[in-house]
């Protein structure tokens, strides 16, 4: 997967992560402000309610103390007149809030009743042991509810009658419930109030105030005893409330949340394409100028980006890739200056200044009758012939391991055993010294300017180092057998291989030597063993 496409994905994740978190939140959040508001409403108006409720109660039990107190109903219960009762309340009890009335004696027996609007609309009959009040003879006005044996509910005052200390009789005022009342009366919901469909769970509902669930909605319920300390049975306003409304409100502002949020997660999808396509093309620029520099390009470069990271990091990248440039050049030229592997032990700086102690050996090679050769030549005619024989004998050198130390003119000097070792650097030498000479006589089979060259092996320990300063140095090897090799060199004849005593030691299975007279060299006081190879073994 690509840098951007990881980059667009992660991106994209943490904002759909953010944004459904927020608006899981915003939802949450918003789901229960809107029920603590609803609550709060839900509190106040059913306080409001309850006192519109219990204010026309109140007034009418006043109005109705007033009335039990009267001076003639008093007498005309005494007397036990009926019609003089009925005269006295059809003239007295004119109480706001009740349509029909009843009085009842000591003995708790009707003598007399009538109806405002319609004198037949209740019957005593109708009138039935749960309408008339029990116990708690000290309330003087006691409210309660019942129902006929038709079903139809209604709101009683009871108020007692007395005369000083003694009771004569109760004045009972009825009025019809209203339609939407529903009073919960021993386990008995009165008025119509409530749905049929609600009835049944909402008599199972326990607390003052609460919430159910029907038919799959939400209803909330409040209820509240409006007869405490009556003679009749307690008798709970109850009243309920459907949450469907607010739960379909609910559901559309979800709905605009999830819809807000999908607008702002398409948004916010469009401007990270941009950012990543922002961030992710100097990334690709950075990935493809590295594969141009891993393959040897070094001329490429990065242009500045929008991005001021990005731009500083081009502009490292910008200055590795001329250093590696640079680099590379001075490894080219130090190749051309010098052999392949010790360019390389130096470039990775493994060869330190003073040397190190080793064993090698040592080939100088010369071309035989080069100042005759090269007198009179044009030098540029010369440099060629020296360039086509060099060459030729370099690669030679290299399939043997070889180090080409150094050029001198017509001479070369070639080491094994330096920098590194390969186990049998004097077998090698004595190989590479046979090929070279092979290869020279090869060459002059076909060349115009036939060339002959002798060449001379030593082997022993010298030093191999840099010699020179920290500034400017130069790869070589110095000790006695330097100088033996040169001078071995220096006697072989054209055609010749002349090799010290201990390369003959090391290599006298590998091939064929003639013992040669002890020779007389410059700079060794005694003469030197030395032998001649004439042929490689099979």
């Amino acid at each position: 997967m690509s840098f951007r496409a990881r980059l667009l994905l992660t991106l994209l994740g943490v904002v759909i992560m953010t944004t459904g978190a927020a608006m899981i939140i915003a939802q949450r959040q918003n789901a229960e402000m809107v029920r603590g508001v609803v609550d709060q409403l839900f509190d106040a108006q059913m306080r409001t309610f309850r006192q519109t409720q219990e204010l026309p109660i109140e007034a009418a039990k006043a109005k109705a103390l007033l009335l039990s107190q009267s001076v003639r109903l008093f007498a005309a219960l005494e007397e036990g007149d009926p019609e003089e009762i009925y005269h006295i309340a059809d003239a007295e009890l004119h109480i706001e809030g009740s349509d029909s009335y009843r009085l009842i004696d000591a003995e708790g027996k009707l003598i007399a009743g009538g109806d405002k609007a319609d004198p037949n609309s209740i019957s005593d009959q109708d009138i039935t042991h749960d309408w008339l009040p029990h116990g708690n003879e000290n309330s003087k006005v006691s409210l309660g509810f019942a129902s006929t044996r038709q079903g139809k509910a209604y709101q009683l005052m009871a108020c007692t009658i007395r005369k000083f200390d003694l009771t004569v009789g109760t004045l009972l005022l009825i009025h019809p419930l209203a339609s939407d009342t529903s009073i919960v009366v021993g386990g008995k919901l009165l008025g119509t109030g409530i749905p049929e469909s609600l009835r049944a769970p909402m008599l199972t509902q326990s607390g003052k105030n609460g919430r159910f669930m029907a038919d799959g909605i939400e209803y909330r319920f409040t209820r509240f005893t409006l007869n405490k300390g009556s003679r009749y049975p307690a008798a709970d306003w109850m009243s309920v409330f459907s949450m469907a409304e607010l739960a379909q409100q609910q559901r559309i502002l979800a709905g605009r949340i999830l819809l807000t949020g999908a607008l702002a997660l398409v948004v916010s999808a469009l401007v990270i394409t941009g950012l990543s396509r922002q961030l992710a093309q100097p990334v690709a620029d950075l990935v493809k100028a590295a594969g141009r520099v891993r393959s040897g390009d070094y001329d490429v470069r990065l242009p500045p980006s929008r991005t001021t990271e990005m731009t500083q990091l081009g502009s490292a990248f910008n200055e590795m890739a001329a250093g590696l440039a640079l680099r590379d050049r001075y490894q080219s030229v130090l190749q051309k200056l010098t052999d392949p592997r010790v360019a390389e032990e130096l470039v990775a700086g493994r060869v330190k200044l003073g040397g190190e102690l080793r064993e090698v050996s040592v080939i100088f090679c010369d071309i035989r009758g080069y100042t005759a050769l090269s007198a009179g030549r044009n030098p540029v005619e010369v440099i060629h012939l020296l360039n086509d024989h060099m060459g030729a004998l370099a690669k030679v050198v290299q399939r043997h391991h070889g180090v080409i130390n150094q050029f001198a003119g017509d001479a070369i000097m070639i080491l094994f055993g330096a920098p590194q070792g390969y186990g049998e650097d004097a077998a090698d030498a004595v190989r590479c010294a046979w090929e070279m000479m092979q290869e020279r006589e090869r060459l002059n089979r076909e060349a115009a300017e036939p060339l002959r060259i002798g060449i001379g092996i030593a082997t022993g320990e010298m030093v191999a180092g840099c010699i020179g300063a920290e500034s400017r140095s130069e790869y070589t090897v110095i000790g006695e057998k330097t100088n033996l090799a040169a001078r071995l060199c220096s006697a072989a004849g054209a055609g010749q291989i002349i090799l010290d005593a201990e390369t003959h030691r090391k290599t006298a299975s590998l091939a064929m030597f003639a013992p040669l007279e002890p020779l007389k060299l410059k700079g060794f006081a005694q003469p030197v063993p030395a032998f001649r190879l004439t042929s490689l073994n099979s």
